[in-house]
């Protein structure tokens, strides 16, 4: 079993939506996602049917995924204003950990991820490649994640 571990003598506070604002939300209709990836085609399917429902994302970006195992999902962000898909932040998420979220107006949460429409912070929990684990507090910067923080996994 899998904890994050509680760090009580932080520096700094842990990243927060609202600090990471987006200006404007696409309303538009969604480009078709463009599938450049051996990866990205064998999902093709959830990819597609993610990006018509518009954006859950930043502004105008969806985070899509998909299950490959009973612990384990695969993820991809697509732009819906380009088309552009990105094996971004992980291309695999083993989600072991039992993580409870706190509720949040507006917030997505997907099986290890919580994000919103709204803001460019995206936090996962879980083994990126199936290894590693944590909680991970990125932001996107329109072209990749830029990881701001990370709180270590323990076994416990």
């Amino acid at each position: 079993m899998w904890a994050i571990a509680q760090v009580f003598a932080q520096d700094k506070p842990l990243p927060k939506f609202e600090d990471f604002k987006v200006t404007e939300v696409f309303k538009g209709v969604p480009a078709s996602p463009i599938l450049r990836t051996a990866h990205q085609r064998s999902y093709r399917t959830v990819i597609r049917l993610a990006a018509k429902k518009g954006p859950n994302f930043a502004g105008h970006y969806t985070i899509a995924q998909a299950g490959c195992g009973s612990d384990c999902r695969v993820n991809a962000l697509i732009d819906l204003k380009s088309g552009d898909v990105f094996d971004e932040p992980f291309k695999i998420l083993a989600v072991p950990l039992p993580v409870r979220y706190v509720d949040s107006p507006g917030e997505e949460i997907l099986e290890g991820m919580s994000f919103r429409l709204e803001s460019r912070l995206l936090i996962v929990h879980g083994c990126p490649e199936e290894k590693n684990c944590g909680s991970y507090y990125l932001e996107w910067t329109g072209t990749k994640f830029r990881l701001l923080r990370k709180i270590d996994a323990v076994e416990r």
